[in-house]
């Protein structure tokens, strides 16, 4: 498929257009994918299934068929202070009530604050 141009074979972190990259995590699996969009000094973060809905931030929340789970919270234990230090807005696309928000620190924990 390589050769005939059908695959187009990427990095590990990668940009698709100006803005918009794409950065992989081991954790949920070898190769998951998280979309970050930066754009006038705004970060939009996509955890995809690392951390899925607001339910999983607490580092030890997660999903039972994560194939990596320590990867997963050690990855976790990276992005999530980040997130909230830099302001990221986040999607947490399997959260059925609210799926954007920012994460905060609050008496030492983390927690998301919904974006209205």
């Amino acid at each position: 498929m390589k050769d005939s141009g059908q695959l187009e074979l990427k990095t590990p972190d990668y940009e698709v257009v100006p803005g918009l990259t794409m950065e992989t995590y081991a954790g949920h699996n070898r190769s998951m994918q998280c979309p970050r969009l930066a754009r006038d000094g705004k970060t939009l973060f996509g955890f995809a299934d690392l951390v899925p809905t607001r339910a999983h931030v607490p580092y030890a929340w997660v999903m039972g068929y994560d194939l990596y789970p320590v990867e997963t919270v050690e990855v976790k234990k990276k992005l999530l202070p980040q997130a909230a230090q830099e302001n990221w807005t986040c999607l947490f696309y399997h959260d059925p009530d609210q799926a954007l928000g920012t994460v905060v620190e609050e008496n030492g924990k983390l927690a998301v604050v919904p974006v209205v």
